[in-house]
């Protein structure tokens, strides 16, 4: 498959240094493999301005003001380091303009952090936007995220490109060929407009979560037009309008991106404009598919739009898992005409429209009743009356317990759990479509599954896709429903 890897590629055979030392042990000699560095080593002392070269395994540093990757550079990141953004202000919102490339080499042992300072580190910020994102050019090198939370992004910072955007990530490419998105296993949790849009490019968006995402409008990953890939095993929780959308909107080349086993929960509470709000949904002139989703308790289920139409003919659907403790998510289910909507239901849907309360997952320690019912038929519902268990996950990490004044603000969510691993009797493991193809509507297009447009991980090239256990590649359907595989292929947040 011929593909441009762009300056990744270019320097991936400069960036495996191997260091052999003796050992004094009977196994014999060992191989030590550091951590790739690209350029010189970053010191703990930078904070804005021009970047290029290593930020070092396990340092902290801190961003003052934006950090300017310029085109022909790389910026790689290497676990275990913190990014502490403190210059933000009501004027000021600090961001990496990316004209080159950036690398966040995070790993599950030692996960990449950009966020702010520990005293901002609540729930009530989620929604006011502290930094300025991730902001990349159009004429860009490749974007790759690995093992990294994003916390507290969105603020419209200078931006590059078309004027100030309040997006976490930024990625637009126009380049021929074009660059690549890479984005495994990490956090993007709070957010004021889109968490993350694309617009153009090469995309594997996979096994990440998407929290608390945005406030009167926007979708958890926005895709425009020009993008093609693969947005796969995700969880979106929270998201104001849709988790993952298709919309063939900006003028480049059709939109074609494989969705499949992703989980969404509670999305669509709070978007104010109406018809728009639902879990997922395809539209604008963009095709793709939807299969293997999960999608509990949202305000609608998967929307192929009419208006302005979906490329419908070549958009392949079926396997939805719906799943509403409320009037308003079970009447939803199929939106139709009143979500302006033109999907039908599918033979292998689960999706009742008549019984409430059906087709529970039975996560391992979610429980998708807790919230009521009369909750969730409030719509459109202000961020500040949400109950927490519906915008974030219950859980730890290296640092300690997320949001410290939850347990205050909240005291009913102090024994909530957040774990969407399926229990072993569930009636989602191994119900899910798991053929390596999809057949449209029109019998005319044949859909791989997964596209795996992007360069995947070799020995050569570090920094390509991977599957969950680090081997180069991208995984197709899951034979489960959702983002979580019970054969622990699929997303490894807990």
């Amino acid at each position: 498959m011929k593909t441009r890897n762009s300056i990744l590629l270019a320097i991936a055979m400069l960036l495996l240094p191997v260091i052999f030392t003796a050992c004094a042990s009977t196994s014999g000699p060992k191989v030590v493999i550091p951590p790739p560095i690209v350029g010189a080593s970053i010191s703990d002392t930078t904070h804005s301005g021009t970047v290029k070269g290593t930020m070092l395994e396990g340092h902290t540093y801190y961003m003052d003001n934006d950090f300017i990757i310029n085109k022909g550079d790389t910026l790689l990141i290497q676990d275990g380091v913190t990014v502490i953004v403190r210059g933000a202000s009501l004027t000021n919102f600090p961001e990496f303009q990316v004209y080159g490339t950036m690398i966040c080499n995070g790993t599950k042992a030692a996960p990449i952090y950009i966020t702010v300072d520990p005293s901002k580190r609540t729930y009530k910020n989620l929604q006011n936007g502290l930094w300025g994102g991730i902001q990349c050019a159009a004429t860009s090198g490749d974007l790759i995220i690995k093992w990294t939370h994003l916390e507290y992004g969105g603020g419209a910072g200078s931006s590059v490109g078309k004027g100030a955007n309040a997006y976490v990530i930024f990625f637009q490419n126009q380049n021929s060929p074009v660059a690549n998105f890479i984005m495994e296993d990490s956090w993007v949790t709070g957010a004021t407009d889109d968490p993350i849009r694309v617009s153009g490019g090469h995309i594997s968006y996979m096994r990440n979560v998407m929290e608390a995402g945005s406030t009167t409008s926007g979708d958890g990953l926005n895709i425009k037009s020009g993008v093609q890939g693969d947005a796969a095993f995700n969880l979106f929780i929270g998201d104001c309008t849709n988790g993952p959308k298709l919309a063939n909107k900006g003028g480049l080349s059709q939109t074609n991106v494989n969705f499949y086993n992703n989980t969404m929960v509670t999305c669509g509470w709070r978007f104010v404009g109406g018809g728009r709000a639902g879990s997922t949904n395809i539209e604008d002139g963009a095709r793709g598919i939807e299969y293997n989703n999960l999608i509990i308790n949202c305000y609608s289920g998967f929307r192929l739009v009419n208006n302005p139409l979906a490329d419908s003919a070549d958009v392949a659907y079926d396997y939805q898992w719906c799943y509403a403790n409320n009037d308003t998510s079970m009447a939803n289910m199929y939106p139709g005409a009143n979500n302006s909507g033109c999907e039908v239901p599918r033979p292998n849907d689960r999706c009742d429209t008549k019984n409430l309360g059906a087709h529970n997952p039975m996560f391992a320690g979610y429980n998708v009743d807790a919230i009521p019912a009369s909750i969730f038929n409030t719509y459109p519902i202000a961020w500040a009356a949400m109950d927490p268990r519906e915008n974030v996950m219950k859980t730890s990490d290296s640092r300690g317990t997320r949001f410290s004044d939850l347990a205050a603000l909240f005291p009913s969510t102090s024994s909530f759990t957040s774990n969407f691993n399926l229990q072993s009797g569930s009636p989602c493991v191994g119900t899910a479509y798991s053929g390596p193809t999809v057949t449209t509507p029109s019998g005319k297009v044949t859909i791989s599954v997964p596209m795996a447009i992007v360069p995947l991980k070799s020995a050569s090239n570090p920094y390509g896709a991977s599957l969950a256990n680090g081997n180069g590649g991208i995984q197709g359907l899951g034979k489960d429903f959702g983002a979580y595989q019970t054969d622990g292929t699929g997303n490894q947040q807990q």
